[in-house]
């Protein structure tokens, strides 16, 4: 075990900020101060004792012999060992034991010291914690409960993402350190907050019984495992939003976080005043977070459900909007999302939603972008809206921006696999193959069946020249696909490009047949392959073919590869000028 000395421990607080409090029997030793109280008035002792108390402490339980003890008290200057027993006798005395006492120093004959008493160590933060990660909540409950115990854990990143100075993990990567089947709780919160990089962890239980709610939830501290803080909520379920605000003001309290007014009305402002109509928005959130298409249907019913409970409910609109943009429904996302946006105009992800709308479907980048920024402004936390500006940046161009951009959204999201896919899509774009191979592959290594990342890195093997890598990087996506009609049209698209970048014209040309007769990949798709054949006319004909369709692939004319050999044609120029790309 190893000692630690007074100076030592002196030099970390400089560092940490820390505040240790040690306490035993009537005595509180404030470590960070230097001062021993009892029943909370102070009492007086010179320096060494102080540090002769410090290093007995910290070694509770362990004999330490008079050599080991100088050693730690007095480094660097050489001592009596009579002067510590006298510095030991009248640190007895200051703590009111008598000669032959030992409630709380035993004397080793011939030997040394050690500390007997029992102690507790608590620490205080004396600067904010900035970053926090909230565990998805635990149930030992049926399936039922998911949406419940789902519901909690976003409600509070939600409502912690809106405070400055506080980076919370988004849900993405923390749903991936979700308890097993047994939803059991979190062993070992502290290195799952080491993972995440960040310096508190929140977990939390809850379980249903009748119409009640009883939730636990504990504050870690990531340096040392330290419980910073916990609470126990017992409220009916129609209380639910009120006990998250609540839970949500405590937790903003604990962490020492310096607030505004502005900030703590952000914390506590109710969104509904209906509890049926929050728990059918956890619901359809619930299924949205399946991401398939089933899952996003039965979304989009709750949703509806929802506002037609309270009408006035801005986040069950933005629940509706992200539910339609899935579905590829874009009138009625934008719809629902000038509703959202009408309720409440500072609802990020409301901002951010309708900025990639813009983006993709009317081509009007400069309001995508404004959109996007105001997203961010509300809520730096918003991984999503950073991911979609990242996406902007990139194909406006702006290169250097979305690397940023990208950068951050995977700060956020760190296990996220569609933040990892696009910071590679990003350098892709870029033309920085090396680095976009290196984040891809990483991204594998959290889940090679993910076939996105697949896709982006055979992309980068054509632009490398590696050519049967690039095939075999498709061929993968091919078998994860299994029979998506649409996937396969991609892929077989992605590989006639391939063959016409390898100048095998025939190969490229029957990937060519295979996909217009019947028409089933996208006039864009096809442009591309002709673009690289060199076949100027056939592209721009399939080109306009898109451009006529108002395909949203078109926002990527300025930067893909797949026009490198006709990006300098007057027509190349003057179709990009028409999507409003800039030159």
């Amino acid at each position: 075990m190893e000692l630690e000395s007074p100076l030592k421990v002196r030099k970390e607080f400089g560092k940490t900020g820390d505040r240790i409090f040690y306490s035993f029997g009537p005595f509180e030793v404030d470590v960070r101060e230097r001062v021993l109280n009892r029943n909370g008035k102070s009492v007086a002792v010179t320096p060494k004792v102080f540090d002769i108390l410090l290093v007995l402490i910290r070694n509770a339980g362990r004999i330490l012999s008079k050599d080991e003890m100088i050693q730690l008290v007095w480094p660097d200057t050489s001592v009596e060992e009579s002067n510590l027993s006298r510095n030991v006798s009248t640190l007895r005395k200051a703590l009111g034991e008598e000669p032959d006492e030992c409630r709380y120093i035993e004397t080793i004959p011939w030997r040394g010291y050690r500390f007997v008493a029992s102690m507790q160590e608590s620490r205080e933060r004396s600067d904010a914690i900035d970053s926090l990660a909230v565990l998805p909540f635990a149930s030992d409950q049926t399936a039922s409960m998911d949406y419940l115990s789902e519901g909690l854990t976003d409600s509070l990143i939600d409502k912690l993402s809106l405070l400055p100075g506080l980076k919370v993990m988004s849900r993405n990567s923390v749903f991936r350190y979700r308890a097993g089947e047994s939803k059991t709780d979190y062993s070992d919160a502290q290195r799952l907050g080491t993972e995440l990089l960040v310096r508190a962890v929140l977990t939390g239980r809850i379980r249903q019984i009748d119409t009640i709610l009883l939730v636990s939830v504990e504050l870690i501290d990531v340096a040392d495992g330290s419980h910073l803080w916990g609470g126990q909520y017992n409220r009916q379920i129609s209380d639910m939003v009120s006990m998250q605000e609540a839970m949500a003001h405590q937790i903003a309290d604990r962490l020492r976080l310096r607030l505004t007014s502005q900030d703590k009305q952000r914390l506590v402002r109710r969104e509904t005043e209906d509890p049926d109509a929050f728990q059918l928005y956890l619901k359809g959130r619930h299924f949205w977070n399946k991401l398939t298409p089933d899952g996003v249907a039965k979304g989009l019913e709750f949703f509806q459900q929802s506002v037609e409970k309270d009408p006035m409910y801005a986040r069950g609109y933005a629940g509706l909007q992200k539910a339609y943009g899935y579905l590829n429904m874009p009138v009625e996302a934008r719809k629902a999302a000038a509703r959202a946006l009408e309720l409440d105009p500072d609802l990020s992800e409301a901002h951010a939603s309708l900025g990639f709308l813009k983006f993709l479907y009317d081509w009007d980048f400069r309001g995508a972008e404004e959109e996007l920024q105001r997203a961010i402004a509300l809520n730096p936390n918003c991984a999503e809206a950073h991911h979609w500006y990242a996406i902007l940046l990139a194909n406006l161009g702006r290169h250097s921006e979305a690397i940023v951009e990208a950068e951050r959204a995977r700060e956020l999201d760190p296990l996220s696999l569609l933040m990892n896919q696009t910071a590679g899509n990003v350098l892709f774009l870029a033309r920085d193959y090396d680095g976009a191979i290196a984040v891809l592959q990483r991204t594998l290594e959290l889940d090679a069946h993910f076939a996105a990342v697949h896709s982006v890195l055979g992309c980068v093997y054509v632009g490398k020249g590696l050519y049967p890598e690039a095939l075999a990087q498709f061929e993968k996506v091919r078998t994860l696909a299994g029979g998506h009609a649409a996937v396969q049209a991609s892929i077989t698209a992605l590989i006639g490009w391939v063959y016409a970048a390898r100048g095998k014209r025939q190969q490229a040309l029957k990937a060519i047949e295979e996909l217009t007769h019947p028409l089933l990949a996208t006039p864009y798709s096809i442009a591309g392959i002709y673009a690289t054949l060199g076949e100027k006319d056939r592209a721009f004909e399939w080109l306009e073919r898109a451009c006529q369709s108002r395909s949203f692939q078109l926002v990527s004319l300025k930067v893909d590869p797949m026009f490198d050999k006709i990006r300098s044609d007057p027509r190349y120029i003057e179709l990009q000028c028409r999507v409003g790309l800039p030159g």
